[in-house]
């Protein structure tokens, strides 16, 4: 996630690509249920010990059992495009922008990709293939997005040697308000695996780390003796570590603080 060419040998598919895995997953699906129902409806059919019914099946589980290595590959193909988009926020010129607040482009270009996936995967493959597809993303992407922050907590994201800005704090916590308004839309369809209840708490819990490049040191000191468990010991220790807008990183700060909360 922190290389600069992290992503770039990903071998993705096209959206007609995508199209036809979707179908392919929803027609092995649909066959072995159809063929399952229809021996089970021959009322001791299912139940047979025959060698031609054995082999029938088995036959209709191994169908079954492609249709679901198809609809996974689905499932990682949207998780590698989201991430090979996701893993370019560090490196944009939007994080230290001081004239104005903008969105780094692979957030936009990712709001585009979840929406037309998720039109294309359900007109080939039906929704319940695309609310497998998109199922836990809404839990995946914050923490994506947790992951840039740390990077650029760590003094990899400094565009051209400049200091992370206001403009660019305000930039990431647009890009995660923007990309759950995307992902919502995109998975707005009927039997979608969207959880509200996930959603909230994994998007709202970024938007509180991303939120505490901005502090200062007094402001980071008091977020943290009031909401501890809220991150790791890592995590926190990387806060005060780190050069933001309003501070200068001073990780004794927050070994001084860890003693007086009693360690």
């Amino acid at each position: 996630f922190a290389n600069d060419h992290y992503g770039d040998d990903f071998d993705m598919c096209t959206d007609d690509e995508l199209m036809k895995t979707a179908c392919l997953a929803h027609s092995l699906l649909k066959v072995s249920g159809l063929l399952e129902q229809r021996l089970k409806s021959r009322r001791v059919g299912w139940e047979k010990t025959d060698k031609p019914t054995l082999e029938l099946r088995e036959n209709i589980k191994s169908i079954r059992f492609h249709g679901l290595r198809v609809a996974k590959f689905c499932r990682a193909e949207v998780l590698i495009q989201t991430v090979s988009r996701m893993s370019k926020i560090w490196m944009s010129s939007t994080l230290v922008a001081t004239d104005a607040v903008r969105l780094p482009s692979c957030i936009n270009d990712l709001g585009e990709y979840l929406t037309t996936a998720s039109d294309n995967i359900r007109e080939a493959g039906g929704n319940t293939i695309a609310a497998y597809s998109f199922s836990s993303l809404e839990e995946y992407i914050p923490l994506f997005l947790m992951q840039t922050v740390r990077i650029i907590a760590d003094g990899y994201a400094l565009h051209a040697s400049l200091p992370l800005t206001l403009n660019g704090v305000e930039a990431l916590d647009r890009s995660g308000s923007v990309l759950y308004r995307d992902l919502k839309s995109a998975t707005s369809f009927e039997n979608s695996f969207w959880d509200d209840e996930a959603a909230a708490d994994a998007f709202e819990r970024s938007a509180s780390f991303v939120a505490m490049m901005e502090f200062d040191m007094e402001e980071l000191e008091s977020y943290c003796r009031n909401n501890r468990a809220d991150f790791s010991d890592r995590d926190y220790k990387l806060m005060f570590s780190m050069d933001g807008p309003r501070r200068n990183g001073d990780s004794r700060r927050y070994r001084s603080l860890k003693e007086k909360m009693g360690g």
